[in-house]
């Protein structure tokens, strides 16, 4: 179910540094790792959580810096699986990455 305007406002305060994007509507967030290496590592483990949640952001990579967008495809906006998918990368930095990327 697509979430209104104000639930977004909420599941977006609930997060650290993730933002709404209008174009394509949905949530992003980037990151500068301190390596190439340790931002394929952490684009992999994302690669794994999506995969195990069935839900599946877009990623984008340019060297150290990452950027994921998150929608929910085929409701066509934001649900609550974009906002719980979010809190799960969020939990994986700061359990797997936490003090190489800023």
């Amino acid at each position: 179910m697509l979430l209104s305007e104000h639930e977004i406002a909420l599941g977006l305060q609930r997060l650290h540094g993730w933002r709404l994007n209008d174009e394509p509507l949905c949530i992003q967030k980037e990151w500068t790792f301190n390596s190439f290496r340790t931002a394929m590592n952490f684009f992999a483990a994302v690669g794994e959580l999506a995969e195990r949640v069935d839900h599946h952001p877009a990623l984008f990579s340019n060297y150290k810096k990452m950027r994921i967008q998150l929608n929910t495809h085929d409701a066509h906006g934001l649900t609550a699986k974009d906002f719980q998918l979010a809190m799960q990368i969020d939990e994986l930095l700061d359990t797997h990455f936490s003090g190489v990327w800023n």
